[in-house]
C-alpha cells in the first residue's frame, strides 16, 4: 500500500470572535482573517485554519471540543478583543469558575463553571515570558508590542481558552489584540503572524525533545 502520510501536513488552527455588544465589528476576526495563509503554510509546511466562533458559551461548549477532535491540531491560538487592551496582550492562564457575564444571546453557563476540564485554573506550558520577549525584541513592525497578562476576563476569551487548555496546555494559546481604533486590522494581522511563528518555534523544539526521549527509552529496552 503506498505511503501517503506525508501528505497529511500538522493543522495550526486561529480562531477570532465575531460581533457583540459595543464591537459590531470585531477585532479579532478582522485580524484573523488577513493572516497570510499561504506564506504561513509554506513557510511552517503546515496547513493553517482560519474560524470566526460567536461569542456565545454553548458555541464554545459545542465546537471546540469538536474542533480538536475533528483537526487534531498541532497548536491552537485563540484570539479575542479587548477594549483596554493597548498591545498584543499574551494570556498566561484560564480559570474554570467566575463566568457571569452575559453572552450574545444573553445567556452564561450554568453556576458560573465551564462545562470542560475539572482544574480550578490552567496555565499554558508555552513559554509566554519567551514569546513576549522574542516579540518585543525581534519584532519587524515597530508600532506593535506584545505584554502578558494574568487574567483572561472571565468572558468568553477566557472561556475559549479554559476549554483548549482542558484539552491540552502543551499547544494552546490565547492573545487579546486591541480594538480598531489601537491597531489597524492589518497590524495586528501581521503581529499574530510574528506570535504563531514563535509558538511554532517552541512546538518543534517540544517534539525534537519528545522524540529524543522516546529513542532513549527504545535504547534501553534493547
Amino acid at each position: 500500500m503506498e505511503d501517503i502520510s506525508y501528505m497529511f501536513k500538522p493543522i495550526v488552527l486561529v480562531t477570532g470572535f465575531g460581533p457583540f455588544l459595543n464591537h459590531p465589528v470585531n477585532a479579532s476576526w478582522e485580524a484573523v482573517k488577513l493572516m497570510n495563509k499561504d506564506e504561513i503554510e509554506s513557510k511552517h509546511n503546515v496547513e493553517l485554519v482560519q474560524l470566526e466562533l460567536p461569542v456565545t458559551y454553548e458555541n464554545v461548549d459545542e465546537f471546540v471540543p469538536a474542533l480538536w477532535e475533528t483537526h487534531e491540531p498541532k497548536l491552537v491560538i485563540h484570539v479575542g478583543v479587548s477594549n483596554i487592551a493597548k498591545c498584543m496582550t499574551i494570556e498566561q492562564q484560564a480559570h474554570k469558575k467566575g463566568y457571569q457575564r452575559m453572552d450574545y444571546f444573553d445567556k452564561c453557563p450554568a453556576n458560573h463553571v465551564c462545562s470542560a476540564g475539572s482544574a480550578l485554573r490552567i496555565c499554558t506550558k508555552l513559554d509566554v515570558q519567551d514569546i513576549c520577549d522574542k516579540f518585543n525584541d525581534g519584532n519587524p513592525i515597530s508600532d506593535t508590542s506584545a505584554e502578558l497578562s494574568l487574567d483572561a476576563g472571565r468572558y468568553l476569551c477566557e472561556y475559549i481558552y479554559y476549554t483548549s487548555l482542558s484539552v491540552d496546555n502543551s499547544r494552546t494559546l490565547f492573545v487579546h489584540v486591541p480594538d480598531l481604533n489601537v491597531y489597524s486590522s492589518e497590524q495586528t494581522a501581521r503581529a499574530l503572524e510574528r506570535i504563531l511563528d514563535l509558538c511554532w518555534r517552541q512546538i518543534k523544539e517540544m517534539d525534537v525533545v519528545t522524540d529524543k526521549l522516546k529513542t532513549t527509552k527504545l535504547d534501553a529496552k534493547e
